[in-house]
């Protein structure tokens, strides 16, 4: 039976695809709502920018919005470090196998046999480095 923290890890792989989509996601987002702050019209040459506005309550909305997005980007940043740190600990092969099962999705046996195992000796070799990875 697998550890709870490998399982646990194991979770938060399958969810680091998405992670970086997130991450992606909320920079352009930030980055769009400055360049509106900044007065850059972006696509719609029709609006006016934001510092333009004589209504300063919209300006600080959008700055508690972006305050907001900048507190889960980094809450989300972390969460992707943390991740890159515990994969950093494995040896590169081991790793570059966890990558493709468990992030990119590949089938085990597909990523078993390009590394020349079994898909259940690959399954133990994966839980025994990423048991070891999380104890370092």
């Amino acid at each position: 039976m697998q550890s709870k923290e490998v399982k646990a890890f194991k979770n938060r792989l399958r969810y680091y695809a998405f992670l970086k989509d997130e991450i992606h996601s909320l920079e352009q987002k930030i980055e769009d709502l400055y360049d509106r702050l900044g007065g850059v019209r972006g696509v719609d040459p029709s609006k006016e920018p934001m510092h333009a506005m004589p209504n300063k309550e919209v300006e600080w909305k959008v700055r508690e919005l972006i305050s907001k997005l900048d507190a889960d980007l980094s809450h989300r940043l972390r969460e992707k470090d943390e991740i890159d740190q515990i994969l950093f600990r494995m040896e590169t092969d081991d790793r570059e196998a966890v990558i493709a099962v468990y992030v990119q999705g590949n089938h085990c046996d597909k990523v078993a046999r390009q590394h020349h195992m079994s898909p259940s000796g690959l399954k133990s070799r994966m839980d025994r480095q990423i048991k070891k990875a999380l104890q370092q």
